[in-house]
């Protein structure tokens, strides 16, 4: 009886032993899993004094190329297409025909009219004689001539609509797309081919408020891209957009001579500025999310805040400073991405 008690407590000691080592295990691993706090660790980060640098009077912005203008074929009365003489990348010129709508019935009703004109014509003459022999009254004549001339207006409709199944080029250029076949049935309104001028091509780019007050329509600019480096083509500005976008950029066109460019190219067009000899800059790597969302990272003794500021031109591999910044703010120019409002920082490499 004694060694059954004995092997009874026995059993129960090991148990609760191994409950014990498992709750202890369990208890290291919970405390393991739980996150590090790194609120108190500072972030290390590299930063920038805003300050005021020279900069040049020339400003030099990115654009796109864009094609100067566009027409489409239209066919002005409706009809089945029976002949259209043109083929993608054809060069046309405005006025030119380039097809014609079936006008049969338009010209065998020019048939009627002149010969319905002649044979008025004629009765108009016969019964002159018959008034100037008294065989006629002197009032029949009226008749007949009112007939003339309506079948007259009549006549030079029909041609008028005969002419109008031409169809003409808009503008002159290169044929950049062909929507319909001779054959085919076309409505007026309907685009049956697309034209394009290439003879100018215009860059588009925008333009800072502080800095469009200073451009004038007519006002030259030059036009580089890397496709022709030593290439300077000189343009006329011909559009300042009325009205700025989100970020104050104003639309502004530059027409060019085209001279060997394509639509869509990137430029980067120049004007000349009438800045002031400094500006304040900083790096473009400090605008966190870019020139569309233009915010940074200020020091603030071992922290950093969020500051919204307004952007203008780049420089080089910096960028103008508007407004949000002044002279001696800090700003973060590296470790951006491990940051948020009032974290913790050690600035280990500073321009200042």
């Amino acid at each position: 009886m004694k060694t059954k008690i004995f092997l009874i407590i026995a059993g129960l000691l090991i148990i609760g032993g191994a409950a014990y080592k498992l709750t202890k295990n369990k208890k290291i691993i919970d405390d393991n899993a739980k996150p590090i706090d790194r609120s108190g660790v500072p972030i290390a980060v590299t930063a920038f004094e805003a300050a005021y640098f020279p900069v040049s009077s020339d400003f030099a912005l990115p654009g796109v190329l864009d094609q100067n203008n566009t027409g489409n074929v239209n066919a002005i009365n409706p009809g089945k297409i029976v002949s259209l003489n043109i083929e993608v990348g054809q060069q046309v010129t405005k006025g030119q025909i380039i097809g014609k709508v079936d006008s049969k019935l338009k010209e065998i009703a020019l048939q009627q009219a002149e010969l319905t004109i002649k044979k008025l014509e004629t009765d108009a003459v016969r019964t002159k004689d018959l008034i100037e022999g008294n065989a006629a009254p002197a009032t029949s004549i009226l008749d007949l001539d009112y007939n003339i001339e309506n079948t007259k207006i009549q006549k030079d409709n029909i041609k008028a609509q005969i002419a109008n199944d031409n169809i003409y080029a808009p503008i002159s250029g290169m044929i950049i797309q062909k929507n319909s076949n001779a054959g085919e049935f076309i409505n007026p309104g309907t685009p049956i081919a697309t034209i394009m001028d290439i003879s100018i091509l215009k860059a588009v780019v925008y333009v800072s408020e502080n800095n469009v007050y200073e451009l004038k329509i007519g006002q030259q600019a030059q036009v580089l891209s890397s496709i022709y480096p030593d290439k300077i083509v000189t343009g006329t500005i011909k559009y300042i957009a009325p009205r700025g976008d989100e970020n104050h950029n104003y639309k502004v066109e530059v027409h060019i001579p085209n001279s060997g460019y394509k639509a869509g190219t990137y430029v980067s067009v120049k004007f000349a500025f009438k800045k002031p000899a400094e500006a304040l800059l900083i790096p473009k790597i400090a605008l966190v999310e870019g020139v569309k969302n233009p915010y940074v990272y200020v020091v603030s003794g071992n922290n950093v805040i969020v500051k919204k500021i307004e952007v203008g031109e780049e420089v080089g591999e910096n960028i103008v400073v508007r407004n949000g910044l002044v002279a001696g703010d800090k700003v973060v120019t590296s470790g951006q991405i491990n940051l948020s409002e009032k974290s913790k920082i050690q600035i280990v490499k500073s321009n200042q």
